[in-house]
């Protein structure tokens, strides 16, 4: 439950960031490039949730 939170947290902040990259714009290179973008956000975000579930493990484990 918490990794699926977390993937959504950081795909939320890479999706706002591509929304104000790529708001006003009317051609089809663009709208590939924004989809482009939105599936490597989707990666991203879910490698970044390993890492910090990972960290937080290491974190209180040690307690």
């Amino acid at each position: 439950m918490l990794r699926a939170f977390f993937t959504v947290v950081y795909f939320f902040v890479f999706l706002v960031i591509i929304d104000l990259i790529f708001r006003n714009t009317l051609s089809v290179t663009a709208n590939l490039l924004a989809v482009v973008c939105l599936i490597i956000a989707l990666i991203v975000s879910v490698g970044l949730t390993e890492y910090t579930i990972r960290k937080i493990r290491e974190k209180y484990e040690k307690r």
